[in-house]
């Protein structure tokens, strides 16, 4: 499900590129094709370090259970007792 927004957010961003390319290389095409390819190289730049942070190990998750074993964690829920004032 996470994929549908990932492919809604990068093509809609695609297809703005795509226009703005356009309309620079309709205007003044020496200059508009270094400028799309200095934004290639960064856009494949971006997608390579985007690939590795998805890739990177993350922290275990400790699920919760029925005996509520997660509250008695150092770094547990905070309760009404623990509060100040009460």
């Amino acid at each position: 499900m996470n994929y549908i927004w990932l492919f809604a957010v990068a093509g809609g961003a695609a297809l703005l590129g795509f226009a703005l390319a356009f309309g620079m290389i309709k205007q003044d095409r020496e200059r508009s094709v270094a400028a799309i390819a200095g934004a290639f190289v960064v856009a494949i730049g971006a997608l390579g370090l985007g690939i590795y942070v998805a890739s990177a190990p993350t922290a275990p998750m400790r699920a919760s259970d029925r005996q509520g074993t997660q509250n008695n964690l150092p770094a547990a829920a905070t309760t009404k007792e623990d509060l100040p004032g009460q």
